[in-house]
């Protein structure tokens, strides 16, 4: 699908510009992945960054709780359920498959 036809299909018009500079080297790796996924390099710097975004901020995502919550929480934190605890120690009982360091 040429360019104009792909970027007029949107359901979303993008109204916000960004600019950024990069090496000759970047902008090469990055038209050559968007142009394997038959992208725009537009579309292609658009996705990473907005996946990139998301994954960042998941990671940093906070949990708020009530006080009940919060209480019913840290009882489970100090008085684990017996099936916990056995989930625990098979865990901890397998060798790890990671070297050791």
């Amino acid at each position: 699908m040429p360019y104009t036809l792909r970027m007029a299909s949107s359901a979303t018009t993008k109204t916000r510009r960004i600019e950024i500079r990069i090496t000759e080297e970047e902008r090469n790796l990055e038209q050559a992945a968007a142009s394997v996924n038959g992208e725009t390099l537009s579309e292609f710097v658009r996705r990473a960054a907005r996946h990139e975004a998301e994954r960042t901020l998941a990671e940093r995502t906070r949990y708020i709780l009530d006080d009940e919550a919060a209480q019913r929480f840290l009882t489970a934190l100090e008085q684990p359920s017996p099936d916990s605890v056995r989930g625990l120690r098979r865990l901890t009982e397998k060798p790890s498959l990671l070297p050791e360091a």
